[in-house]
């Protein structure tokens, strides 16, 4: 443990020389800093990655991110966390115009009018079933902005955030214990994006995962602390990211206060 406390203490020594550079830093810089380390090439890429997540521009290195943010040009309309056209490569800008050109061709509905079909969901009328999933399709897609960097290919969150979305759909049917549907969608599919950017995680190696998962721990906490309008207990962190509570506890501690979360 205290090996990786140290490791993450460096990554952190790392961000606040950058910042201090205003937020760059030369890949020259970089290896510099970590020679000490002696870290394989997907190991510094990594490092790279998790600059990145920390809104840093390493010169010499593409990212994503500060290549959606530099482009210029049409793009999708989106909000925080949306997909852009500028943020994906051409075969998966070719697919999502597509789709998301189909998906403009759907009836908006207000949010009174969704309350309805939710109501309606939670009584058995089955009939409502294709209108809900409907009214939830764009949401999967801004959800799968949220995790495209997590090394799961887009089509795959979107696929399977629609399956996921499906069988909830299904399942609250009837469901009369359920109060709020739109929630109750949302921790679904949500839930299974970061069980699939998990089990990437894992296939890497756990020598390769430190960075990442403390990263997907943080957003869990972001995400829950909007919902809830508090910090998430262990307990909860667990549950929604699909880790045991050892695990958390872990990530919380290399994460050198970094990671927030309530008193279970």
């Amino acid at each position: 443990m205290r090996d990786q406390n140290e490791f993450m203490r460096q990554m952190l020594e790392l961000v606040d020389l950058a910042k201090a550079q205003e937020s760059r830093i030369t890949k020259g810089q970089v290896k510099d800093f970590c020679s000490d380390l002696n870290l394989t090439a997907p190991q510094l890429k990594l490092v790279y990655d998790f600059l990145d997540e920390h809104n840093i521009e390493v010169a010499g290195h593409s990212s994503k991110k500060h290549s959606a943010n530099a482009s210029q040009g049409a793009g999708f309309e989106a909000g925080d966390g949306e997909l852009r056209e500028s943020d994906l490569n051409t075969e998966d800008s070719k697919y999502l115009r597509i789709y998301r050109r189909e998906l403009r061709e759907l009836p908006e509905l207000s949010e009174e009018e969704k309350e309805q079909l939710y109501r309606k969901l939670l009584s058995g009328d089955a009939s409502v079933q294709h209108k809900v999933i409907e009214s939830f399709l764009k949401r999967v897609v801004t959800l799968a902005g949220k995790y495209k960097n997590r090394g799961v290919p887009l089509e795959d969150l979107i696929q399977e955030g629609n399956l996921t979305l499906i069988t909830t759909v299904d399942m609250l049917c009837g469901n009369s214990d359920i109060s709020d549907v739109k929630k109750e969608l949302e921790r679904s599919v949500r839930g299974r994006m970061i069980e699939l950017a998990d089990s990437q995680l894992e296939s890497r190696g756990q020598e390769n995962t430190i960075l990442a998962k403390t990263n997907l721990i943080h957003e869990a906490t972001k995400v829950l602390a909007e919902e809830w309008g508090r910090l998430a207990t262990v307990t909860e962190l667990a549950e929604y990211t699909r880790m045991t509570e050892d695990e958390i506890r872990m990530y919380v501690e290399l994460s050198m206060d970094e990671i927030k979360v309530g008193r279970d």
